[in-house]
């Protein structure tokens, strides 16, 4: 049961509704994490603008890659479900889906990707990441590219956050 209950588009303050709007049309349905969101207008715009922020620079494999390694790290359901259908449609394997846990050993994972998923782990488990972690990724990845993997990451986490702080269901 969510502790905070979805709006429906009709319900949310007028300035949420072409946000929702524009989500629906997005990815062809609202989806409960943006319709709780609704409720703080000023949020469901910031997170969006966040979202569609990194959609740009990084190849979509890895930002997928990167935010769902973060979501299962953080045990987000939620988030899990939804980045591992746009994981797939990234390009990212079931094989390389099911080996995310132990992806440093795994040869479904290929040296770049390896960095990113070391860099999305690190920060999403002590929100801070090693140096010599950087300078893996900055082999593959220009500094826009990094600023995207960190806004990635930082996106994850603070909607892994949200949807356990509000109890936001799967619909």
């Amino acid at each position: 049961m969510p502790y905070v209950a979805p709006l429906e588009r009709e319900n949310a303050p007028q300035d949420a509704q072409p946000v929702l709007d524009a989500i629906e049309e997005k990815f062809g349905r609202s989806l409960n994490l943006f319709n709780t969101l609704a409720r703080q207008p000023d949020v469901l715009k910031g997170v969006t603008e966040v979202n569609d922020g990194i959609q740009r620079d990084l190849p979509d494999k890895l930002r997928e890659l990167a935010y769902l390694k973060s979501s299962l790290l953080n045990n987000c359901e939620y988030c899990s479900h939804y980045h591992s259908a746009a994981a797939k449609k990234a390009g990212v394997t079931d094989a390389q889906i099911d080996a995310l846990d132990r992806f440093a050993e795994s040869d479904e994972f290929d040296e770049q990707e390896r960095a990113v998923l070391a860099y999305a782990a690190e920060l999403t488990k002590t929100a801070d990441v090693q140096p010599e972690t950087v300078d893996a990724v900055k082999q593959f990845l220009d500094d826009t590219q990094l600023v995207t993997l960190a806004a990635t990451v930082a996106l994850a986490n603070f909607t892994n956050r949200v949807n356990h702080g509000l109890g936001i269901e799967l619909p």
